[in-house]
């Protein structure tokens, strides 16, 4: 499992739809079902319900708990990246320093 296809998975739930998906991450609708169908195959389950008549994301039991989770750990990633980001230098004639 990659973040990338952890992403997409996020990105289609929050969209409610692969076309939706697809433009928002600007690739194909059947790239986003082939990292979706991935993304179940790395884990072993079904995220989101198929079928002939469902036109939205459709999450099964166990889509919606590896929903949760998957925000979660993306919204952890997100800090490192807060973490990592070079904090903006501080003038060394800090006008508080004056007297």
């Amino acid at each position: 499992m990659t973040i990338d296809l952890m992403n997409t998975f996020l990105v289609a739930v929050r969209t409610g739809s692969l076309p939706a998906t697809a433009g928002f991450l600007n690739v194909s609708q059947t790239c986003i079902s082939s990292r979706l169908q991935t993304l179940e195959n790395n884990i072993g389950f079904t995220l989101i319900q198929r079928g002939r008549h469902i036109r939205s994301v459709v999450l099964t039991e166990k889509g919606r708990r590896f929903f949760a989770l998957s925000s979660k750990i993306m919204a952890l990633l997100y800090e490192i990246d807060d973490i990592r980001m070079p904090l903006p230098r501080q003038d060394s004639h800090n006008s508080s320093d004056k007297t």
